[in-house]
């Protein structure tokens, strides 16, 4: 109604004029959920973290319904505790990250960019998809940066002595003989049973494994720009107004035959000596010396010194600025003092011009309509798209938005949070659907942008919530889990059986025998070992060295829930010096980023113990 709408236009107001923090400056004190060091957590703060949390979970395909509020408003009151020690120590270190550098940074992140180009409005998009404005990102990424620098800045310090490297290396090259039976759960699944009433009774205890997806159905509306190319009506008098008013922008630009003669700056020549050079060819030509005839002699760029020094006909911008400043300030057969570049010094020339030239208007015709027709295009989705805006707040369904638009109502047909097609394909459309308002209160979304040039409205027709399967549809699936979970703990069991009987002194031929198994032999296994499972070989290197003519023994489960029984009958240590000294060097990179990284994760634990931190209940 009337009321509500102009409540809505004041929040505007305050908000356009104020900020977010002015409902709660204008209504109470901020509340505060947590002090780190005198520095206040504010509720805001942590709500605006939890959304966040929670946008990225739902992002990837976890439901709404499937996160503990509890938990992850837990997680992310420990996260900003932990954020604001580091913020401490950082600032105690006297670490911190400049504007410019922040800058540099956002300018070259792809997801920031069109066409490899940085794009501001590409910027908004993404961050505000994210929740984020652009100040708060900003604030977001110079903490990131500056942890980066602490976390590098403790890890630096990090290192191994020579001794303990040839002590690793001799550990890492370490072989071990190994023997192993394999219980294999296939072969047990003859001896399990399982009844109805174990199905039922699983069921019943864990229907919360056997929901249905919610999903829904959806209409919406879209507005295509592309669409509306072939709505333009373009006339001969139209493209020729547009002719005039762009024909600058089709002009090829003036081009400028440049030549140069280079003395090079490098290791071997200091800049003082280069100068002296050029400056005597610079007298050369201020006497008469035929310029080509000098580049000849004295250039020493490869590519033109055979010609003269000619650079041909290049567009402005061609050439490094000094360069490019130089140049532009001859005049024709004009040559310049000497000009400092990167490459060394420089004497140029200006050979000749060519001046800009506009093609005719037939010549671009074609050109001319696709651009005419793509910019009115542009103002009409632009103002539909406001429309568009305006008509899903204020009607109750999507018929005055098709109507006045001219908008086909489109159905989705049944889509979960899973849905990798069509307009569902889409997180934001995905987010509106399943929101509160749009899903319980049946109201159109807002306008959503699914890219620039793309925009939709949805309603909620039918809503599917998650409810328990039927247990007839579900019973082959439990039939066979507890199945498998049951021949798996009888592999598991054997294991046992067969470990006691190994270490109370049975022969190994008898037990693998008992049990129809087959030892497998593997002679100075690696702790890379290929064709082992990754599960044996970290039991087998965890096992203690046998004592000379005997055997250690363990036991290890795979990952499809076959149980292994292992034994190591000899240890082998290569000798310390037996690893190649690239090789030697490499790992005390590697023992050093691992330090470094523990030792980082423990000055964080110690922040954390010292740190006056006080949590509001």
């Amino acid at each position: 109604g009337l009321v509500a709408k102009f409540i809505v236009f004041m929040i505007i107001i305050v908000f356009a004029l104020f900020g977010m923090g002015s409902i709660t400056t204008f209504l109470a004190p901020v509340p505060k959920v947590a002090t780190v060091n005198g520095t206040d957590i504010t509720q805001q703060e942590m709500e605006l973290a939890v959304e966040r949390n929670r946008r990225m979970m739902l992002a990837q395909e976890v439901s709404l319904d499937d996160i503990d509020e509890d938990t992850l408003r837990q997680n992310v009151l420990r996260d900003l505790i932990n954020r604001a020690l580091l913020i401490d120590a950082a600032k105690e270190l006297g670490l911190g990250f400049s504007d410019a550098a922040l800058d540099d940074e956002i300018r070259a992140t792809p997801a920031f960019q069109l066409g490899g180009v940085f794009d501001p409005g590409q910027f908004q998009l993404v961050i505000g998809s994210a929740g984020f404005s652009p100040v708060l990102y900003r604030q977001e990424m110079r903490r990131d940066k500056t942890f980066q620098q602490l976390s590098a800045a403790i890890s630096a310090t990090a290192f191994y002595t020579e001794d303990e490297v040839l002590k690793s290396s001799s550990l890492a090259q370490q072989t071990r003989d190994i023997a192993y039976l394999r219980i294999d759960t296939e072969t047990l699944i003859d001896e399990i049973e399982v009844s109805e009433d174990d199905v039922e009774s699983y069921y019943n205890a864990n229907t919360n494994l056997y929901m249905t997806e919610e999903s829904v159905e959806l209409s919406f509306v879209e507005l295509k720009r592309a669409d509306l190319l072939v709505e333009i009506d373009v006339s001969e008098y139209d493209l020729l107004i547009f002719y005039e008013e762009t024909k600058e922008i089709y002009a090829e630009d003036e081009r400028r035959q440049l030549a140069h003669i280079l003395v090079e700056v490098n290791d071997d020549v200091s800049q003082e000596e280069a100068l002296g050079n050029i400056e005597e060819v610079y007298e050369k030509l201020k006497s008469g010396g035929n310029f080509s005839e000098l580049a000849k002699q004295y250039s020493q760029d490869p590519g033109s010194a055979e010609v003269g020094g000619d650079l041909g006909y290049n567009a402005a911008g061609t050439f490094v600025p000094e360069f490019e400043e130089a140049a532009n300030n001859l005049e024709l057969s004009q040559f310049s003092a000497p000009v400092l570049t990167e490459f060394g010094y420089h004497l140029i020339k200006l050979l000749d011009m060519e001046a800009a030239e506009t093609p005719e208007f037939f010549a671009i015709r074609e050109r001319l309509e696709k651009s005419y027709r793509e910019a009115e295009a542009e103002e009409v989705f632009v103002n539909r798209s406001a429309r568009l805006s305006e008509l899903a707040y204020e009607s109750n369904d999507l018929f005055e938005l098709s109507e006045e638009l001219g908008l086909e109502i489109k159905q989705t047909g049944k889509v979960n949070r899973s849905t990798n097609d069509g307009i569902a394909a889409n997180t934001r459309v995905l987010d509106a659907a399943f929101s509160s308002d749009v899903l319980l209160d049946r109201v159109n979304s807002d306008l959503i942008e699914i890219d620039p040039n793309h925009h939709v409205v949805v309603r909620v027709e039918e809503h599917q919530p998650r409810e328990v399967r039927p247990l007839v549809e579900v019973s082959s699936d439990i039939q066979n889990a507890l199945t498998s979970d049951k021949a798996a703990q009888l592999a598991r069991e054997q294991s046992v059986e067969i470990v006691d009987l190994l270490n109370t002194g049975s022969i190994t031929r008898f037990v693998a025998d008992k049990f129809g198994l087959k030892w497998e032999v593997v002679g100075e296994a690696g702790r890379n070992q290929l064709g082992l499972d990754r599960e044996i070989v970290t039991e087998a290197f965890s096992l203690a060295r046998p004592v000379e003519g005997s055997k250690t023994v363990g036991s290890a489960i795979l990952p499809d829930g076959d149980a292994v029984v292992l034994s190591v009958t000899n240890v082998t240590n290569k000798p310390e010096t037996a690893m190649a000294e690239t090789e030697l060097t490499s790992l005390a990179r590697v023992l050093a980023v691992q330090q470094g990284t523990h030792d980082y994760f423990e000055f964080r634990e110690t922040l954390g113990e010292d740190g006056a931190i006080d949590r509001v209940n």
